[in-house]
């Protein structure tokens, strides 16, 4: 999903906070190779934050097309 709205952000944001995730949508735990999920050593690409929650809970962006 290429740049998720405005109001998918907030709902991404707030789904964070009241599953008490960390700013990556996974449990406040998880750690990292290299310190973030974003970075993908082997092509260079850093990867948007919400889109790398949407690729791991793509539950949060069922209806998403229908927000304006």
């Amino acid at each position: 999903m290429p740049n998720p709205t405005a109001k998918l952000r907030a709902r991404i944001d707030q789904w964070i906070r009241e599953q008490d995730r960390n700013e990556f949508g996974d449990p406040p735990d998880t750690m990292y190779a290299g310190g973030t999920p974003l970075f993908d050593e082997r092509t260079g690409r850093t990867k948007d934050r919400y889109e790398y929650i949407l690729e791991h809970h793509p539950e949060l962006a069922e209806g998403a097309e229908d927000e304006s």
